[in-house]
């Protein structure tokens, strides 16, 4: 007795591991499907991430558009400075110049007059 309701269910589970033709073709077709499905849904995650690549990409050069600029200002006023202290520097040494040859020649009027 045992036996034989072993060798049913060995026969039961053995019949019902086949598959019949049509079951066979649903499951190809189905899993064409999700391998088209998988394949709009990777194409769809890639599009998407192109365009927010290309988005970051312009934010970033904006970004760096005005970081440029920003420098440059700076630069240019940096160099306004620098260049307004060299002339200040410079009329201050023309002016001691112009002292000291004042200076020097009443000197030597004193000097001619004694």
């Amino acid at each position: 007795m045992r036996y034989l309701l072993l060798f049913f269910l060995i026969l039961s589970s053995v019949t019902q591991a086949q598959l019949t033709q049509k079951q066979l073709d649903d499951l190809k077709e189905n899993s064409k499907r999700l391998d088209s499905i998988t394949a709009k849904t990777n194409e769809s995650i890639n599009n998407s991430i192109r365009r927010m690549d290309s988005l970051t990409r312009a934010q970033s050069q904006k970004q760096m558009d005005r970081n440029l600029e920003a420098f440059m200002a700076v630069q240019k006023e940096n160099q306004r400075k620098a260049k307004q202290g060299a002339f200040i520097r410079i009329g201050i040494g023309i002016l001691l110049l112009v002292v000291l040859i004042i200076g020097l020649r009443r000197k030597k009027k004193q000097q001619d007059i004694s």
